[in-house]
């Protein structure tokens, strides 16, 4: 029996801006608080090392994106955009809970594509 093939992870521009834009957030706070930035460094180190691994293996584990079912202007702009770009690929939008952060990824045939990311308690995706 064969080992299951394992999908590249592909880190997207948007995804890079979700995290830096999560580390933004707790640089902000850090002067309440000196430890609000441990759970970004987690996650920035969980990202970097678990979450590639896991979804490399196992694309399916989350569920099914919950986007908002009213959607900001921003939100459907990005879908718009996106729409073209994966109509070929039949990417399934899908989120996995790291923590406490939701990363939402696409996963296609050939590869697993990270979206974005967002604390627990945001209601939406940057």
């Amino acid at each position: 029996m064969s080992a299951a093939r394992r999908l590249p992870v592909v880190v997207t521009r948007r995804f890079e801006r979700a995290l830096e834009a999560i580390l933004d957030h707790y640089e902000s706070l850090r002067h309440l608080h000196p430890d609000a930035g441990s759970r970004a460094l987690s996650l920035i180190d969980r990202v970097e090392i678990e979450l590639p691994q896991l979804l490399a293996a196992r694309p399916d584990i989350g569920r099914p994106a919950q986007l908002s079912l009213t959607q900001t202007e921003s939100e459907q702009h990005w879908l718009n955009r996106l729409a073209p770009l994966t109509a070929r690929r039949r990417l399934q939008a899908r989120e996995w809970l790291l923590g406490d952060f939701w990363i939402l990824y696409y996963r296609a045939a050939g590869a697993v594509y990270l979206a974005s990311a967002r604390h627990e308690r945001e209601a939406e995706y940057r």
